[in-house]
């Protein structure tokens, strides 16, 4: 499900019949780097979340007023993963960071995160993991803080093969039919925030891959 985001490689292969112009592998991981790196992301998630806060602050609250986060790269960030395997992916050894609770959380997010609590807003993580990562991700949010939210929920066997919108959407009907009013949804892709019960769309930049 997860793509990486310098896709550069799949370009390569047509380049003795296209005019398409391709940038250097070693050079587009280091823009990357230096994006994380150097201050960019994390002034772009303070601009981005500063601006959800002025919106979300204009609307009148109810009791069951509620934000739903994706979890990866939005949340918990995987970029100290994904730098070690070369900015890559590898299902046994994501698999093992889950399990070892290792991912930490985005600074301004969790700042996000506390100032929707201290609001009483209700917080839902709706995220693409499996099943079998639930004890992990759910120990891995404790661990960085987030131990005020209503609901976990990840995908379960029957769910695994559905798109991402497919899923999401559906999973975001199902709380607010059991009464969730939700006023607006966080994730670092569009697949995210797309289909139905999303209200205010938050997107956060992710450079490192993308799910369709």
């Amino acid at each position: 499900m997860k793509k990486a985001a310098l896709l550069l490689f799949c370009f390569s292969f047509i380049t003795g019949c296209s005019s398409v112009k391709i940038m250097n592998l070693d050079h587009a991981k280091k823009l990357v780097r230096d994006y994380y790196e150097n201050g960019e992301y994390d002034n772009d998630c303070e601009r981005i979340l500063n601006e959800a806060e002025r919106k979300i602050g204009k609307i009148p609250l109810q009791e069951n007023s509620t934000v739903v986060f994706d979890i990866d790269d939005t949340v918990l960030s995987n970029y100290e993963y994904t730098k070690q395997l070369g900015f890559g992916y590898n299902h046994t050894t994501y698999q093992e960071w889950v399990s070892q609770c290792k991912f930490k959380a985005i600074p301004k997010v969790k700042s996000f995160y506390e100032w929707l609590i201290s609001k009483k807003i209700k917080v839902v993580f709706l995220t693409g993991r499996n099943s079998e990562t639930y004890s992990g991700t759910k120990q891995n949010l404790f661990n960085e803080g987030f131990n005020k939210y209503d609901t976990l929920i990840v995908r379960n066997e029957k769910e695994r093969n559905m798109s991402a919108v497919e899923y999401k959407s559906a999973k975001r009907e199902e709380l607010t039919k059991r009464g969730h009013k939700i006023i607006a949804s966080i994730g670092d892709q569009a697949s995210d925030l797309e289909g139905n019960y999303v209200g205010i769309k938050i997107k956060l930049p992710n450079y490192l891959y993308g799910i369709e």
